[in-house]
């Protein structure tokens, strides 16, 4: 009778001590720019960042084609209650005896406040700014370039917050907060243009050093994301961040391709197009979803969203900017900018931009 041995180890071959995490064996594809469809290149600036030679301070900015901001009191609420306590309190709030609730507004802050004062500091807000980029090597602000730039601004200001700004049933005073501040400030600072007509140089793009020209020949990684097979790309596969949107985005430009409204297009996925804007004073880099080659030959940018996010407004007038800067150098053709947020509608969008010349239109609607 062969008898058991409780304390016996069973020989189990493992990973060695110290080896690391096991090799990931999810399938992978790899995508990859196909020799047989280089008609499909697309070539995009590598931009990082813009010049501004300001030589008499007169500027522009097209208010109305701007993107809007909306005041959140759920985001920042406009009261609070508060009640004192002294000591250790035990239990739950509403078992507790003493101090009662008080209800703190900013009804203070209203009455000391005045919206002149606020659209003043959001003007001088941008001055500031735009000075610092000229001094940063980006442009130029000749001396007592801020008192010719003040008043302009200033109007400019005023004409955002009154057809720009959704209150949202909010105190106008609101916008005095200094995360509105922020927000309006860093959109005014890059939707602001020399004025051509008034003899000024026109906006510029500073492309990189060693590497001014970016294309989708030089595509090619491997990736777990989900993928579709394409047809009128240069990339052989679209790699898909979502469950959705990208399939759908692609599905819907492979329709186009078919119906000729579009030559070409290109997933922005390590393609390294990128757009540089600020949130908060802080650098930022904003990749779009694609690149579309429309039939008339202009290039676009083109997003896809399902929300907005706190971010959206300012990364979509950097686009535009960047759509305007590139246009004014003119050596990779005509640029424009789409924000879309339900791929099924994308077909009826693409041919209402048919004709349009301007290079720049109307910011999506939020």
């Amino acid at each position: 009778m062969i008898g058991s041995y409780p304390d016996s180890l069973i020989p189990f071959k493992g990973r060695p001590p110290g080896g690391g995490s096991p090799p990931d064996d999810r399938p992978k594809h790899e995508v990859l720019a196909m020799p047989e469809r280089a008609a499909f290149e697309t070539r995009f600036p590598v931009v990082e960042g813009f010049v501004v030679d300001l030589q008499h301070h007169q500027v522009v900015c097209d208010v109305d084609a701007m993107q809007t901001t909306r005041l959140d009191p759920w985001s920042t609420p406009i009261a609070a209650f508060v009640r004192p306590q002294v000591g250790y309190a035990v239990g739950v709030p509403s078992a507790q005896t003493g101090f009662g609730f008080e209800m703190v507004t900013r009804e203070v802050y209203y009455r000391e406040a005045h919206p002149q004062t606020i659209a003043f500091e959001i003007a001088r807000e941008v001055v500031r700014r735009l000075s610092d980029t000229a001094r940063a090597g980006t442009g130029r602000v000749r001396a007592g370039g801020r008192a010719v730039l003040f008043p302009q601004i200033l109007s400019i200001t005023r004409r955002y917050i009154a057809s720009r700004v959704d209150f949202n049933g909010c105190h106008p005073c609101e916008l005095g907060l200094q995360t509105y501040v922020e927000a309006v400030a860093g959109l005014l600072s890059t939707a602001i243009r020399p004025n051509e007509a008034e003899g000024e140089s026109p906006m510029l793009p500073r492309l990189n050093r060693y590497r001014p020209i970016g294309s989708s020949a030089a595509v090619r990684f491997k990736t777990v994301k989900p993928v579709q097979a394409t047809q009128a790309s240069h990339l052989n596969f679209v790699a898909a961040d979502t469950g959705s949107w990208e399939q759908a985005t692609a599905t819907q430009l492979e329709f186009a391709a078919v119906s000729r409204r579009v030559i070409c297009y290109v997933r922005n996925d390590r393609l390294e197009l990128n757009i540089p804007y600020e949130l908060h004073g802080q650098p930022r880099a904003y990749e779009p979803d694609f690149v579309v080659r429309l039939r008339d030959g202009c290039h676009l940018l083109l997003e896809v969203k399902g929300a907005q996010q706190p971010e959206t407004p300012a990364k979509h007038e950097a686009a535009r900017r960047w759509v305007q800067a590139v246009n004014h150098w003119g050596q990779l053709g005509r640029w424009n900018f789409l924000a879309c947020y339900e791929p099924q509608q994308l077909l009826q969008m693409l041919t209402a931009l048919e004709g349009d010349k301007s290079g720049m239109f109307p910011a999506p609607a939020t």
